[in-house]
């Protein structure tokens, strides 16, 4: 009769698991070289708190838009292995294991969100928060991405800045 019980009480529970989307499947690893990375951190306020695009320009060629606690971004021109390197972040931190969402138990709504998206050819890894985040080894790929950029930008010569826009003309 314990055994019965226990299985019931265990089948509720996984039943409850999976249903509030804390289930452990993962993601399919991507394949190929990554083609894009967008990060974006906000709260309250009307621009995010922070926010990185990586992605090719018109032209092809390489660039970091950044902003930071407001209006004004700036573009930066990178290095072409950028990508490969956060390709391998993402591999080494198995990224593609991130779920699509993230809540928190009560559904707060003043807070922090995020969101994280990765390009591939044929595929993508999206997710993001509001008020909750993944395990801390997952969030600690998300920051080696954002540290690589924020080394590139921190090592930028005047020559690497491409332009300025604000998200007041987009």
């Amino acid at each position: 009769m314990k055994s019965i019980l226990a299985i019931v009480l265990a089948s509720i529970l996984l039943g409850l698991l999976c249903a509030c989307g804390i289930s452990g499947t993962a993601s399919k690893r991507p394949e190929g070289p990554v083609l894009s990375y967008t990060y974006s951190y906000s709260g309250m306020r009307a621009f995010p708190i922070r926010q990185y695009e990586v992605e090719r320009d018109s032209l092809g060629q390489l660039q970091l838009r950044f902003s930071q606690d407001g209006p004004d971004i700036t573009l930066y021109r990178i290095p072409e292995e950028t990508l490969d390197r956060i390709g391998e972040i993402v591999l080494q931190n198995k990224l593609y294991k991130l779920k699509e969402h993230y809540r928190p138990t009560l559904e707060i709504l003043d807070g922090y969100g995020w969101h994280v998206h990765i390009g591939y050819e044929s595929s993508s890894i999206s997710s993001g928060g509001s008020n909750a985040w993944p395990s801390a080894s997952l969030s600690g790929g998300i920051e080696a991405i954002n540290s690589l950029l924020d080394s590139l930008i921190q090592s930028a010569s005047p020559d690497d800045i491409i332009g300025h826009e604000s998200y007041l003309n987009r």
